[in-house]
């Protein structure tokens, strides 16, 4: 009788490689390779030294999905301006088209009229936005850490 080959490759085709153990050390992989289900020892080392040397891999995975988020943010932030400038443009064809241009006579007055409730407004607005001390936080964090320069 001649001895059959078996038709499944191995998996363990490389060189064997000695490695002396602690009896802790064996009885910790033993209950681990149980616990975990994994078939042999031989296994649960290729598994944890595949995972040692290719963990560096999954770093730079990492690093690629999160420029992937930042990215698809950015692309958030570039249509919601978008949005907001095709508004702001609405508002002022809006404006134009419903409030006539002044007669000479008046729009020295007008325009010192817009001029006091545009400061008016600002203020206002500077009011708002100094109720918000998070906003600031943020803000000042941004400044002194150096990220506001892009």
């Amino acid at each position: 009788m001649s001895k059959t080959k078996s038709k499944i490759p191995k998996r363990l085709d490389g060189k064997k490689k000695v490695l002396a153990l602690t009896s802790q050390l064996e009885n910790d992989i033993s209950t681990y390779c149980r616990d975990k289900g994994i078939e042999s020892e031989s296994e649960l080392i290729r598994q944890a030294i595949a995972k040692y040397i290719y963990g560096e891999y999954t770093e730079e995975t990492f690093k690629l999905s999160e420029l992937k988020e930042i990215r698809e943010s950015i692309s958030q932030i570039r249509d919601m301006i978008s949005v907001l400038f095709s508004y702001q443009h609405l508002t002022h064809l809006n404006t134009l088209a419903y409030h006539p241009e002044l007669d000479d006579e008046f729009k020295e007055t007008a325009y010192a009229s817009a001029t006091n409730r545009l400061d008016k407004f600002y203020s206002s607005f500077q009011d708002r936005l100094g109720s918000d001390p998070a906003f600031f936080e943020r803000l000042l964090h941004r400044f002194v850490s150096g990220t506001l320069n892009g």
